[in-house]
């Protein structure tokens, strides 16, 4: 029995250290100038972070492998999957005007390497404070979008500006109540940006329907704003109701 959970926990090790290879062909996509296939690897790594968590406490690793920290190789993975690769698509794809591909991925970078290191941004409920570095999420959603350069600009400043304001986030996979929900919304939102992403292949058969496959991205994507909406309301109201005991 314990040779199977120390096996088992050690293929989720493994499972999560995968990111890394998709990190590496995403970054080799980029050098070579393969858009469409750099959000596809990346897209994967993103499925890995979203179940390895899950998995990890299924198995206790933590328990079993004392000596590998897990949440660190989570955390180098996620540096270079959310914030470095996609800085380095925002400098080799040109989303923003001349002046500003150099200087506003830097930002980015250096703003993001200081948050990832301070402890007091995740609280005791896993709800990150400020926007959580979700920058390969936002470069999804800035090419689905299909917005100008100046426009794109003004939307990456303001996420740089709500790093800094103090509302919570609270991680999908780590609300009890809504798991499953969460869990549908998540791969109706990944499968309908995936889609939509194929759509700029000129696949006639996806062009056909795009408006109803962005329409519901656009309902996935609203659900997941409103929960962070009445996430923020809730955790506000029980801090209140806390704070008069």
């Amino acid at each position: 029995m314990k040779n199977i959970q120390k096996i088992s926990a050690c293929l989720v090790h493994i499972f999560t250290g995968s990111g890394i290879i998709f990190s590496f062909m995403a970054l080799v996509s980029v050098i070579e100038g393969y858009k469409l296939l750099t959000f596809m690897f990346l897209g994967i790594a993103l499925l890995v972070d979203i179940v390895d968590g899950t998995l990890a406490r299924k198995y206790k690793t933590e328990m079993i492998f004392p000596n590998i920290d897990g949440k660190t190789l989570d955390t180098i993975i996620d540096y270079i999957n959310y914030i470095f690769i996609p800085c380095t698509m925002i400098f080799k794809f040109k989303y923003l005007p001349p002046n500003f591909t150099i200087i506003i991925p830097i930002v980015v970078i250096c703003v993001s390497l200081y948050s990832y290191v301070n402890t007091k941004l995740v609280d005791t409920s896993f709800s990150y404070l400020g926007f959580p570095s979700i920058w390969n999420v936002v470069l999804l959603y800035l090419e689905i979008l299909n917005f100008n350069q100046w426009m794109n600009l003004f939307i990456i400043l303001l996420f740089i500006l709500l790093k800094f304001v103090p509302f919570k986030v609270l991680h999908p996979m780590r609300n009890i109540a809504l798991k499953k929900t969460n869990i549908i919304f998540l791969f109706g939102t990944l499968l309908t940006s995936s889609i939509l992403l194929m759509s700029k292949l000129e696949i006639k058969f996806i062009n056909d329907f795009y408006i109803y496959f962005f329409s519901l991205w656009l309902i996935f994507n609203s659900y997941f704003i409103l929960f962070v909406i009445f996430s923020n309301l809730l955790s506000s109201k029980l801090y209140q109701k806390l704070k008069k005991t």
